[in-house]
């Protein structure tokens, strides 16, 4: 049973060990899009990158972290949060953004797998910008992306799954991958390449309900739906 507070908000329990955790960045959010993480597991730790403290405070949500330069978070929200045990790491460097740094800390508790919401919209230098972060660190974990439609993620040689048929799937290449190939696309690809400002692989279409997707060398970012179910 979840714990909740008075407010029926879920509060996940700060489980030790797992090995799965989440990090809300303070982009585009949306509570709906939140809740389906709360309510797939009870095992996530959840990582606050800053301003995104507000939005879960706006919830009464305690998160088990909370990392940045805490250059957007109210000085009432921290104090609150202090209050409730949350462990507190604000880090000055600015050559790293408050993803890099929420990632960092992260993999430094050994969480293998990192779901990320929040990280894109708003604006567009700040979603390129963590993107690029997303790509740094596709080799060390499981890292996904998530919005409101689409989970994206850098493709490690392979990917295969249960799909749609009709439905968008996206390829991009940032900025190169070469030897590509599909099955269960409509417009297949075949031992071909991607690159940006080149070629694009976007809004390809399911023609099948299994999708699968391999590339020989090269970074490419694959966008599929998740269709209101968070997989875990």
């Amino acid at each position: 049973m979840k714990r909740q507070n008075k407010n029926n908000s879920p509060s996940p329990p700060l489980v030790r060990g797992i090995k799965k955790c989440l990090i809300v960045c303070n982009g585009e959010l949306k509570k709906r899009l939140l809740n389906k993480f709360l309510d797939a597991s009870l095992s996530l730790s959840i990582v606050a990158c800053d301003g995104a403290s507000n939005f879960l405070y706006r919830y009464k949500i305690i998160p088990h972290y909370i990392t940045g330069d805490f250059d957007a978070i109210k000085s009432g929200v921290l104090r609150y949060y202090k209050t409730k045990g949350v462990t507190i790491k604000k880090i000055r460097d600015q050559n790293t953004n408050d993803l890099e740094k929420a990632l960092k800390l992260a993999l430094s508790k050994k969480f293998s797998k990192i779901l990320i919401i929040g990280a894109t919209g708003k604006r567009l230098d700040h979603t390129i910008n963590n993107l690029s972060v997303l790509k740094r660190y596709s080799k060390k974990a499981d890292i996904k992306f998530y919005d409101n439609t689409f989970e994206m993620f850098f493709l490690n040689k392979s990917t295969e799954f249960k799909y749609r048929k009709g439905e968008v799937v996206s390829l991009l290449a940032l900025p190169k991958a070469a030897g590509i190939k599909t099955q269960g696309l409509k417009w297949k690809l075949n031992n071909e390449t991607l690159e940006l400002g080149k070629r694009e692989g976007a809004l390809n279409i399911a023609s099948s309900d299994f999708v699968k997707v391999t590339i020989e060398k090269g970074d490419l970012l694959v966008f599929r739906k998740h269709f209101g179910k968070i997989n875990l």
